[in-house]
């Protein structure tokens, strides 16, 4: 691997910063934080600032591995300041779980050393080219899951995360990306693919997670379909741990639509 000046910065201390958004189970009456989502960002002020630039940047250069495993160690550290004992999910690329061998090691000495056990742990396999599903991909997510991690596909519906994906990885979770999810209310094709999804994970046993949702109308065609766990600007943005924890959510917008207001 070529180091670049690029990725000597992105070695600084402080250089990749973590919010996390929340994950949230929605019930009649109230919702519930089910997990928090860390997501990284480059350098303030840089075009790496922005996430889609920090990894399309390492696509290129063949360092994914390299800054995986640098988002994932900075994201364990910011969790530490979120409010209890959340579930935290992390983002990695199948490339990594493949050729980093001592990937789980890592990751749950990393953990370890900030209180954080494994069973807190969900990874997110992202993969932005054709899929493959390599014999050391496989021995590690066995790895993982022994060890009592969650695995989940990210962004079911796009690219590389399709049903191949899912019957190679047979994930505990299964995150639906914001393309289907976005309109899902007034569009029948994205409502028969999201009951596909449901039946699926409903007959292996896995939790649909609906990304993007950012209106009531499909939260509201969401729950009807059986989704109820759910992540998106209808609740919160991502935002820095400690605001998280000074300002936990406290109210569903389907519990207030049902009152007669929204807002």
């Amino acid at each position: 691997m070529r180091v670049t000046p690029v990725l000597n910065r992105l070695r600084q201390p402080g250089a990749i910063r973590v919010e996390f958004q929340p994950i949230v189970r929605v019930h009649a009456d109230h919702i519930e934080v089910y997990a928090y989502e860390a997501l990284s960002r480059g350098p303030r002020g840089t075009s790496m600032e922005r996430p889609a630039v920090m990894f399309e940047y390492a696509r290129r250069k063949g360092v994914e591995s390299t800054i995986d495993l640098l988002c994932i160690a900075e994201a364990l550290v910011a969790a530490t300041a979120l409010p209890g004992r959340p579930l935290i999910t992390l983002n990695v690329h199948g490339s990594t779980l493949a050729g980093v061998s001592d990937f789980t090691e890592r990751v749950l000495s990393s953990a370890e050393a900030f209180g954080i056990t494994p069973d807190r742990l969900m990874l997110e396999i992202v993969e932005h080219r054709t899929p493959w599903i390599a014999e050391a991909f496989r021995s590690t997510l066995d790895e993982l899951r022994a060890a009592g991690v969650r695995i989940a596909v990210d962004d079911l519906g796009v690219g590389a995360s399709n049903f191949q994906m899912v019957v190679d990885c047979q994930p505990d979770h299964v995150k639906i990306d914001r393309h289907v999810i976005k309109g899902c209310s007034r569009d029948p094709w994205r409502g028969a693919v999201l009951q596909s999804i449901v039946l699926l994970t409903k007959t292996c046993g896995a939790t649909p997670i609906a990304e993007g949702v950012e209106t009531v109308d499909d939260l509201e065609t969401l729950l009807d379909l059986g989704i109820d766990v759910v992540q998106g600007w209808l609740y919160s943005p991502s935002k820095p741990a400690i605001e998280l924890a000074k300002h936990p959510l406290a109210h569903s917008p389907i519990h207030r639509s049902m009152k007669g207001s929204c807002s």
